[in-house]
């Protein structure tokens, strides 16, 4: 967990107010130097862990293990915890205005530098403990995170980034779809998931581009 803040302070707040495409490119070199270094401690091979509870639920026809329900649970407490921790703490807030705007929340005494090292601290929490949750049920590569990371990313795209319950339901649906068509086609379950950001990108902007000239017209 303290990977991630380690980060933030040494690799991105040098950098912290230039362009969103170098902090992109940046982003990107620091996720497949991380991986190299995952490559080289722990090697190619996958790892798995023991569960955390072995217990087996039935529900009729449905088996659904204990491992599982636990992850489900822990979801839906971080997603409540996180929900109360962005709506209703001045952190939270604090944190929502400086994605917004980084020099209007400046102007009013916020340090981005604090709610960019909250923000990575809460990233590596939530990291480690999908980690250590999802280790009994799939097998982790060195790499996997990366690919869970851009699902996630796809999750957050199709919520708005910047609506928190959005964002959730966005998540949700891309892991029904991944389901639906791993079931289908297990081969092209990657390609469904990561070409639905086409469409969607699409019709984000073409709804910001009628406000932008709804906009235009009320200045005019």
């Amino acid at each position: 967990m303290p990977i991630g803040p380690l980060i933030e302070r040494i690799a991105l707040r040098p950098i912290a107010d230039a362009s969103v495409l170098l902090l992109l490119i940046v982003s990107v070199a620091l996720t497949f130097g991380l991986s190299g270094l995952g490559l080289l401690f722990f090697g190619a091979e996958g790892f798995r862990t023991k569960p955390l509870a072995s217990e087996i639920f039935r529900f009729g026809s449905v088996i659904v293990s204990a491992q599982t329900v636990l992850m489900v649970a822990t979801a839906a407490i971080f997603s409540l915890l996180l929900f109360l921790f962005f709506d209703h703490t001045l952190a939270g807030k604090a944190l929502r205005a400086t994605s917004i705007n980084r020099i209007g929340a400046r102007i009013v005494g916020i340090r981005p530098a604090n709610t960019a090292t909250l923000a990575f601290t809460l990233a590596s929490l939530l990291g480690a403990v999908s980690g250590v949750l999802i280790g009994p049920v799939a097998t982790l590569y060195y790499d996997s995170g990366f690919i869970i990371g851009l699902k996630a990313f796809v999750g957050a795209i199709i919520g708005g980034l910047l609506s928190y319950p959005g964002t959730a339901i966005g998540a949700i649906a891309v892991g029904e779809l991944e389901s639906f068509a791993s079931f289908w086609n297990s081969a092209l379950k990657e390609v469904v998931v990561f070409g639905l950001l086409i469409p969607v990108l699409l019709w984000r902007s073409l709804s910001l581009g009628q406000v932008d000239e709804e906009d235009a017209e009320v200045e005019g």
